[in-house]
């Protein structure tokens, strides 16, 4: 079961590896993302990042479409991270077993405005989250667990403000 999809350019660190993954309960954290499943020294960094217990599966966005969609795998906790909007909705459009997409840490870049102390989002990201939303698709900002969630069109409001 698909317990979260969330959007972190970082992918795996602090909060990810742990704060996210005991609060969900997972026993997967899988990582899809294009760049990850060549580069052996981000591969190396996660595997250290994760809990012990947990399971870390790579795979680019197409080999992950596999893994949420193959039904050998519904038993399993998993909690999916992109590193982008983007790819979020590529993930969307093609697996009914995500139901919901937590922003979490986007950092700052030319053109994106912030959102949130973590978040900056541009005209493409916001594109991207309408689709996800248009598609019935829970989508929210939240940090940590701990912190109260910005909702979708909280989340307009402050990037048009």
């Amino acid at each position: 079961m698909i317990k979260l999809l969330r959007v972190d350019d970082r992918l795996i660190h602090g909060q990810v590896a742990v704060s996210w993954t005991s609060f969900l309960g997972a026993d997967t954290i899988l990582v899809a993302n294009d760049k990850a499943v060549t580069d052996k020294l981000m591969q190396m960094a996660f595997q250290m990042a994760k809990p012990p217990q947990v399971t870390l599966s790579i795979k680019s966005l197409e080999g992950a479409v596999a893994v949420i969609n193959n039904p050998k795998h519904s038993g399993r906790t998993i909690f999916v991270v992109t590193a982008s909007v983007q790819d979020a909705l590529y993930l969307i459009e093609r697996c009914d077993a995500v139901s919901d997409v937590c922003l979490g840490g986007i950092r700052k870049a030319p053109d994106k405005k912030m959102v949130e102390r973590q978040v900056y989002l541009d005209k493409e990201d916001v594109e991207a989250i309408e689709k996800i939303h248009a598609l019935g698709k829970g989508i929210y900002l939240q940090a940590v667990p701990t912190e109260k969630k910005l909702q979708y069109g909280e989340i307009l409001k402050e990037f048009h403000k």
